[in-house]
């Protein structure tokens, strides 16, 4: 991340003497608002980037000797099937039409949508810890 954290303070760096040269020339306090938070943002992503390179180090993309394989790791753990994602979207389209159409519809809508949603998030608890873990690469 420390490509990316000295890109970000390059970009803060542009907003930071933009805005001043903007304040300086112009008097419209819009753009001279508008350019402080671009620089304030940029700035924030500088530091977060910054940070997480402190604490993790150099990945594989910031190494020169690095190959694909150093990045591989764990997909992820994919569920074969499930009725919660249509009972879901069902969920949102009634909870969407509740607001149009009345609050009983918005209510039978939220209810689902909580069902739904809980569902998903429950529905494989005891999943094995080797779905998650990174694979070591050979």
């Amino acid at each position: 991340m420390r490509i990316e954290a000295l890109l970000f303070a390059g970009v803060a760096g542009f907003f930071f003497v933009a805005g001043l040269v903007y304040a300086v020339l112009s008097e419209e306090p819009a753009g001279t608002a508008a350019l402080t938070v671009s620089f304030l943002m940029s700035l924030l992503v500088s530091g977060y980037c910054t940070v997480n390179h402190r604490k993790r180090g150099d990945r594989p993309e910031d190494r020169k000797d690095a190959e694909v394989r150093d990045r591989c790791g764990g997909l992820g753990f994919f569920p074969p099937r499930s009725g919660y994602p249509p009972l879901t979207g069902l969920a949102v389209a009634l909870t969407a039409l509740g607001v149009v159409f009345g609050l009983w519809l918005f209510v039978i809508g939220a209810g689902l949508l909580v069902a739904g949603v809980v569902g998903m998030v429950l529905e494989f608890p005891a999943r094995d810890a080797r779905h998650n873990a990174p694979r070591n690469p050979p």
